[in-house]
This record gives structure tokens, sequence and C-alpha cells, in this order.
């Protein structure tokens, strides 16, 4: 009797321990899910901001087609830099497996140590802690 009296505390302890262990969990889940909740509509946005770079690039368009890429460009950013999204600074930087996905490798000299990031061909991005795109570099090796 005192056997199964034990036995029966005992799981009903180790259901409690659980009980606790799965609200933790779902509190955490919970947390994670509203920490990157723009991550979605930030990836969306990635590619336009590209095309706005790319736009602005080109020498031979006129001042007003300038100028409104530009006025886009800056609000797109602005709108990412309000929901937490930033720039992944790359170049000139160590270059970091987990910020950088390396798409080529050119010598190393006096002025780019081995390791080193000497071109952004695409810029990455990061919402608070977590990497939305690497940024696509040209290494130092």
């Amino acid at each position: 009797m005192e056997a199964e009296r034990d036995e029966l505390s005992d799981k009903y302890i180790r259901a409690q321990a659980e009980i606790v262990n799965m609200r933790r969990r779902n509190e955490k889940e919970q947390a994670s899910l509203i920490k990157y909740d723009g991550q979605k509509l930030a990836k969306a946005i990635l590619p336009a901001l590209d095309n706005l770079e790319r736009a602005l690039a080109v020498e031979s368009a006129s001042e007003q087609l300038l100028k409104g890429v530009e006025m886009v460009q800056t609000d797109l950013l602005k709108a990412l830099k309000e929901n937490h999204v930033a720039e992944i600074e790359a170049e000139g930087q160590a270059f970091d497996p987990n910020m950088h996905q390396a798409v080529q490798t050119v010598p190393a000299d006096d002025d780019h140590p081995a390791d080193t990031v000497v071109q952004v061909l695409q810029k990455g991005y990061i919402l608070k802690d977590r990497v939305l795109r690497p940024a696509m570099v040209i290494v130092a090796q």
C-alpha cells in the first residue's frame, strides 16, 4: 500500500514538473513569435530595396527619377529601421559565416588581410539578433 502511494506521489510530482516545463516552453515560443513577427514582411521588402539600389546606380537616369527612387528607398529603409531591421556591416570586416555568404575569393594584400570582406555584392540584413539574409561578399584569402 505504501509503495503504491509512493508511486502515485512520484507520478504526481513528475506530472506537475511536466506542466511547469510545458508552460515555460510555451512562454518562450510566444516571446520568440512576438520578437520576430515582422520577419516575413522584412524578407519580402528586401528584393525591392535591392532593385532601388540598382536603379540609383544607373548614371543615365533623369534627376527627377533618381530623386523619386531615393525618396522611396529612404522610406523603405526608415520602415525597416523602425521595425528593428538593420543592415549587416560587412566591407572591411572580418568574415563571419553567420553574417556573410562568401561567393568569391581574391588574394589577400596589404589593404585586405586574409579572411576580410573585400566587397559586398548584396547587402545582408538582421532582424534584432536574427539574420534575415546574409551579405553576399567577396573575401580575401
